[in-house]
């Protein structure tokens, strides 16, 4: 599987804040039959792409941070793979972190990728109910694996946006990505 994501975030308020991210994972691992259902093994993840840039304006200037000023990076967690009557869907989530970096008194949960599975995201958001375009329902065919594997593309654009009180001041936080999850299964002997 590769999922391939691009977004970003901003800050309005005392201070104003903006981002960009780029990322690509690449996950491996092996379906084994299990009787009618099938078991998940990880094999590898990898963070094969990593790349974010932030700027920032306040009473100090203008700040701006790059790839390296990131100490935290985006963690895919592929939960489990589960047989119901439409297919095989897949679970997964990456894991965010707190943004924008050059504000942390104002910071807040940035929200990346999941699946349809996985809709009661990070921080207590409902996930599947921001998503504008597409379908995070990550759903492989059990007949077309059993006859020859399988490679299915999938794309959404997510976005969300809150405002928050804060002492005399209200704050306003944007988030926003489009991700793309290709899938290829191939049988082994």
């Amino acid at each position: 599987m590769t999922i391939t994501v691009r977004g970003e975030y901003g800050l309005e308020g005392r201070t104003n804040a903006s981002g960009q991210y780029d990322f690509t994972f690449v996950w491996s691992g092996w379906l084994k039959s299990d009787g009618e259902d099938y078991l998940l093994l990880h094999e590898r993840c990898d963070l094969v792409k990593w790349e974010a840039e932030e700027r920032s304006n306040g009473p100090d200037g203008i700040l701006l941070l790059t790839t390296n000023d990131f100490d935290e990076r985006p963690e895919l967690k592929v939960n489990y793979l589960l047989k119901t009557g439409k297919g095989l869907l897949l679970d997964f989530l990456i894991q965010g972190f707190e943004v924008p970096r050059s504000v942390p008194r104002d910071a807040f949960y940035l929200h990346f990728p999941a699946s349809a599975e996985n809709g009661s995201h990070e921080a207590g958001l409902q996930y599947n109910l921001f998503i504008t375009k597409g379908s995070n329902s990550i759903i492989l065919n059990d007949a077309a694996l059993k006859k020859g594997g399988e490679e299915k593309k999938f794309s959404w654009t997510w976005r969300y946006r809150t405002g928050v009180q804060k002492k005399n001041q209200i704050l306003f936080m944007t988030n926003r990505h489009e991700a793309e999850a290709t899938l290829v299964v191939t049988p082994q002997k």
